[in-house]
């Protein structure tokens, strides 16, 4: 039986093409491959014709082999895609792979007036936008225009087809990008620094691109895909609607603000109208000086709500601290430790897993609820204060500092704290799996054993450690002295 020569002849041809690309970095190689492909088969099926007519003159009999006609299907599999990938845009360049080639910039400016208009609607599918209040009755729009193409030309021809425009609609004025016109195999992001009257309300719809808006009276609203928000001296109402983001900032706001999507970090600051907050945030949450109430909705069991916050409050996965918030308040998680500080008016908390402490620190007392499925609760309360208790750990101890009027009980496995002290508020303590402390401030917490008995039965007493023995003693080297 004869063997084929086609296979190594192709093997030596493929061989010498990639080591001409190392030695010709610069080549077009992909594209080279993407177009004349099909010389592979063309050149496989010459040799194969050759080597068939020459072993029919010698009279054997050859035919194609089960693995050459895989062989030929999988060739054609990925010549098709490389074809089709350099059609959509993908090219191989020194770097790897990359998908809209060489990347060109364009300087960008236009200047209107904005006379009568009352809003400004951006319309920026890709970039960033930096918008800032002015005392001039004309928007100013500078910047650049970032065009990735494989040629100059194409990127020349593609800037000459996407102007910015700043076109008047009725009372507003609607900047356009034209990154709809941009080809396929291209891709266009307009990077805008824009002046405005500080009287004119600020819209944008983009799908990638952060924003940044300040010193403005007017309203402001994004609709974004993708992008950070930075907001400050805003008079008017803030509603963002973001479906990625890894910051979203706010300080300096008069009006309300609506938040809504997903996220990272969220950091709030001198809001003064209400605040409302919708979606997956799984950063850091930070809350200082709202004077309206905040309401928070996330996606994973998370709520939050409180009639204002003139202190501060920090909420990341793991935990939830603040203080100094006005209820009513309320707060339900599914695993944070909460730590809630001088803090007035009636306060509900419930955490699946997670330890809860409490110090109101004014008096007089709200009504307190908190509950806690897995953790120990701690509260601290004035010397002073007036409550009314009933606390319950179901697996776990429970300490009472107020002295002979909370009254202890155990029964099997669960503990109870019972009883008033003066005339005040109830409250009412739940821990499913911890203990509960309930003390007055500046006082050492009372120690719990973790080895306490489940029944609330007395400690066994702890046996006395035998005594030391004396060591013998030794020389310099470490040696006993015997006596």
């Amino acid at each position: 039986m004869r063997r084929s020569f086609s296979g190594p002849l192709l093997l030596l041809a493929i061989g010498a093409f990639f080591l001409w690309r190392n030695l010709h970095p610069e080549a077009p190689v992909f594209d080279l491959l993407a177009q004349y492909w099909p010389f592979v088969l063309i050149a496989w099926g010459l040799l194969r014709l050759v080597e068939g007519l020459i072993w029919h003159r010698e009279g054997v009999r050859g035919s194609f082999s089960g693995g050459e006609i895989v062989l030929v299907i999988l060739i054609c599999i990925a010549g098709s895609g490389i074809w089709q990938a350099r059609e959509h845009g993908v090219r191989f360049m020194r770097s790897g792979l990359d998908f809209w080639g060489q990347e060109y910039e364009f300087p960008v400016s236009a200047t209107t007036s904005a006379a009568g208009m009352k809003r400004i609607v951006f319309e920026n599918p890709r970039g960033n936008i930096k918008v800032t209040g002015g005392d001039s009755n004309d928007v100013t729009v500078s910047g650049r225009k970032l065009i990735n193409a494989y040629r100059r030309e194409d990127a020349d021809r593609t800037n000459g087809e996407t102007p910015l425009e700043i076109i008047p609609q009725g009372d507003r004025l609607v900047v356009r990008t034209n990154q709809d016109r941009v080809r396929s195999n291209q891709r266009m992001a307009d990077d805008l620094e824009v002046t405005v009257p500080r009287g004119l309300a600020v819209e944008s719809h983009g799908g990638a691109g952060d924003y940044e808006v300040g010193d403005v009276q007017g309203d402001v609203e994004i609709n974004s895909n993708r992008g950070d928000v930075r907001l400050s001296k805003v008079a008017g109402n803030v509603r963002l609607d973001v479906s990625r983001s890894d910051l979203i900032r706010a300080v300096d706001v008069k009006g309300r603000m609506d938040l809504q999507g997903r996220g990272s970090d969220v950091e709030l600051e001198n809001i003064a109208g209400q605040v409302t907050i919708n979606g997956s945030f799984s950063g850091t949450l930070g809350f200082k000086n709202l004077a309206k109430p905040l309401h928070f909705e996330g996606t994973h069991g998370t709520e939050l709500s409180a009639q204002a916050v003139p202190g501060q409050i920090n909420m990341d996965l793991g935990g939830f601290t603040a203080t100094g918030i006005v209820g009513p308040i309320r707060l339900v998680s599914r695993a944070r430790d909460i730590k809630l500080e001088q803090f007035t008016q009636s306060v509900e908390l419930e955490t699946e897993r997670g330890d809860i402490e409490m110090t109101p620190g004014k008096l007089p007392l709200a009504a307190i609820e908190a509950r806690s499925g897995s953790g120990k609760i701690e509260l601290l309360l004035p010397e002073k204060a007036a409550f009314q208790l009933e606390a319950t750990a179901e697996r776990g101890d429970a300490v009472n500092d107020f002295g002979p009027q909370i009254q202890k009980q155990t029964e099997g496995r669960s503990a109870t704290l019972k009883g008033k002290v003066g005339d005040g508020p109830n409250i009412k303590l739940t821990a499913n799996r911890g203990w509960i402390s309930v003390r007055k401030e500046g006082t050492a917490p009372s120690e719990v054993l973790p080895d306490s008995p489940s029944d609330g039965g007395p400690r066994p007493p702890t046996p006395p450690r035998p005594p030391k023995l004396p060591m013998p003693p030794r020389d310099l080297r470490g040696s006993e002295i015997k006596m």
